[in-house]
């Protein structure tokens, strides 16, 4: 198994993909995290009572409000790892090398999985970072010393490492992987998007909780009506076994299905 997992560290860090996507995750969490700083700082002029920014539920927004663009970007990853076994006929031999086709698969998970986490430190770091001088700016609070907002940034870091799951699963179902991107994008950028928007302004929060976003802000505590946040939120351990099973499933379906394959 160490060897399958570090034959798969090996072959990730030979591409480029994976540091273009770590800065990629770096930039566009740190624009993300803004918007719920940039809101709560105009509440903060427009005199609300107190200061957002000694809200636990505002600043856990901002530590992973790039959550919503690193996923996808992991997803991409995942699927790539994969996809690109399939594109450029490689897959034959990686199951050579390792034979129980079970072992190498489970190898490339755990190599995704250990990107992922890199993501999402990554993105979560970004956030901290663009916290900074609004937290500064406005005498309010890291909140560090609270158990809750160490949760939300570990809980932050692993959702991310998890979306590596679904790609992997994408690309091990759907063999093109210029297709399976194209699903990955679709459902991630605009189809679970736009329904979690629309379960949002209806105030369908039960619906809500169950979507992977939904599940996900559950998860983090995250409180802003920028990212849809719920108004019901589930429980952060119920809302984390939603999103570990959205993952996870694809994942399982991909590696029953590879295992019984045939390989051109």
């Amino acid at each position: 198994m160490s060897g399958a997992l570090h034959a798969e560290l090996r072959r990730i860090t030979t591409t480029r993909l994976w540091w273009i996507a770590l800065i990629c995750i770096f930039l566009l969490s740190a624009g993300y995290a803004a918007l719920p700083a940039v809101v709560a700082s105009l509440q903060t002029k427009a005199g609300v009572a107190g200061t957002p920014f000694a809200d636990p539920g505002i600043i856990r927004s901002i530590y992973n409000g790039g959550n919503v663009l690193s996923r996808i970007l992991a997803m991409v990853v995942g699927i790539v790892a994969i996809g690109s076994e399939y594109r450029y006929g490689t897959l034959a031999s990686s199951y050579l090398a390792i034979p129980r086709r079970v072992r190498m698969l489970l190898g490339k998970a755990g190599a995704l999985l250990i990107f992922g986490v890199i993501y999402g430190i990554t993105s979560v770091a970004a956030g901290m970072l663009v916290a900074v001088p609004f937290v500064v700016a406005n005498n309010g609070s890291f909140l560090l010393d609270q158990p809750g907002t160490w949760r939300s940034i570990i809980l932050g870091i692993c959702s991310i490492a998890l979306w590596t799951m679904i790609g992997m699963g994408l690309g091990i179902l759907i063999k093109n992987m210029l297709v399976a991107l194209a699903v990955g994008i679709i459902l991630g950028f605009l189809l679970e998007p736009i329904v979690s928007v629309v379960f949002f302004l209806k105030r369908w929060d039960q619906l809500l909780n169950v979507m992977p976003s939904g599940a996900t802000n559950s998860m983090l505590e995250i409180t802003s009506p920028v990212l849809f946040a719920a108004q019901h939120p589930t429980p952060w351990w119920l809302a984390g076994m939603i999103l570990a099973a959205w993952c996870l499933l694809p994942a399982l379906a991909g590696l029953l299905a590879a295992a019984r394959r045939d390989v051109a």
